[in-house]
């Protein structure tokens, strides 16, 4: 099962983690260079549709390649290309969407496609420390223990009775 990206490509260009690979002034082809120098996307089969607001600059050239396309969205915003090109998509579950942008986010989500943020997107999910519960100090709980007793007194009479 091959994944499409559709990223929300000006919210990642303007994102503090994106390092253009060499000074260029296409920053659709240092897009595309820092998406396939990192390995962002994972598998080759995987498709990529960049989505930039506004028209296509004059005399340059696009990036292309097997499962990329570039996309601008002319006289609309990206935002409602991306829940365009999400909606008349046959498989929404196999779609992730990759913006910042809340209302992108939540469109998307409605449409049943999975989301990603910017810098889950450029550093992975390694880089989301998640906290363990073996991790949390007991002096840092925020409650009493006479709190504490209560919720578990609370917690005995719905599950215990």
């Amino acid at each position: 099962m091959s994944l499409q990206y559709i990223i929300d490509a000006y919210n990642l260009i303007n994102h503090r983690r994106f390092k253009a690979p060499k000074p260029t002034a296409n920053i659709q082809q240092a897009l595309v260079d820092f998406i396939r120098i990192n390995r962002i996307t994972g598998s080759k089969n995987n498709k990529v549709i960049l989505v930039f607001d506004g028209y296509p600059p004059a005399n340059q050239d696009m990036p292309e390649g097997e499962g990329l396309v570039c996309m601008f969205s002319r006289k609309i915003e990206a935002d409602e290309l991306i829940r365009k090109i999400v909606e008349k998509s046959a498989s929404a579950a196999n779609i992730i969407v990759v913006s910042d942008d809340k209302q992108v986010q939540l469109t998307s989500r409605l449409l049943h496609a999975r989301i990603c943020g910017v810098e889950e997107f450029i550093c992975g999910r390694k880089s989301n420390k998640l906290i363990s519960f073996e991790s949390l100090n007991p002096a840092e709980a925020k409650l009493t223990y006479t709190a504490m007793r209560k919720i578990n007194e609370e917690l005995k009479k719905l599950w215990l009775s």
